[in-house]
């Protein structure tokens, strides 16, 4: 609508100054005219260089997210991969329903669409939470009210991407972070770790049973065991 009034405001203004004879309304009609141009000028200058006439709305989404680890073990894993150096942003991979075959990859870059990639951001923090979550903060662009919709709604900027922060909170006892590298080092290390759990298994029959009834009656205790035991062993750090 705004280009409409320009639009209008430019050729009444040339209308008065060229086309009209009296002195007294040129001088209105054109005055005026140049006068509210002006003013529509302004008006979506500032719409395009501050967003005048809108405002940031934030909306936030909670989605449960599971291990990317094998399923057959009591602990969670989520894998974690740097974008750059020292910007705390990763791309994260884990399922996102727990009967996934295989865990997929999340917030990496796209170059096909990198201005809208640089406003997206996600990274983890470890809790005191017995679940595994994912927090997506979003904030995008909206008008003020119906008037101002009308006004400027002329460029698809409605629901405009600001940013986006998505959040993975890990519960820290039961659950890994690792990187890749770390990843391969535990895949290589497993065979051995469980033949010498194994065997500490059959020569300790008494705490053997003891730990196949903690797995049965308390799982997130027998998944804490296991976390602690593998960040002991292989010296991963939090």
């Amino acid at each position: 609508m705004i280009i409409i009034f320009i639009i209008l405001f430019a050729l009444s203004t040339f209308f008065g100054f060229m086309y009209i004879n009296k002195e007294v309304w040129r001088a209105f009609v054109g005055g005026l005219s140049l006068l509210l141009l002006t003013i529509s000028v302004m008006l979506l200058t500032l719409h395009i260089k501050d967003n005048w006439g809108m405002e940031k709305r934030t909306s936030t989404e909670t989605k449960i997210i599971y291990t990317a680890g094998p399923l057959d073990v009591g602990f969670g894993m989520l894998l974690k991969s740097e974008i750059g150096k020292a910007t705390h942003n990763y791309a994260l991979v884990y399922r996102t329903d727990e009967k996934d075959k295989e865990p997929v990859s999340h917030f990496q870059p796209d170059e096909k669409h990198l201005v809208e990639t640089l406003k997206k951001t996600a990274d983890y923090k470890r809790t005191e939470d017995s679940e595994a979550k994912l927090v997506i903060r979003t904030v995008k662009w909206q008008f003020k009210n119906s008037f101002m919709r009308l006004l400027f709604g002329i460029g698809n900027e409605e629901g405009k991407l600001v940013s986006e922060h998505a959040r993975a909170y890990v519960p820290k006892d039961t659950w890994l972070v690792l990187t890749q590298e770390e990843a391969k080092k535990l895949q290589a290390a497993a065979p051995a770790m469980r033949a010498k759990f194994e065997a500490f298994l059959k020569a300790n029959p008494i705490q053997a049973r003891e730990v196949m009834e903690l797995q049965k009656s308390n799982p997130e205790e027998f998944a804490k065991l296991q976390v602690s035991q593998i960040k002991e062993q292989l010296g991963f750090k939090e």
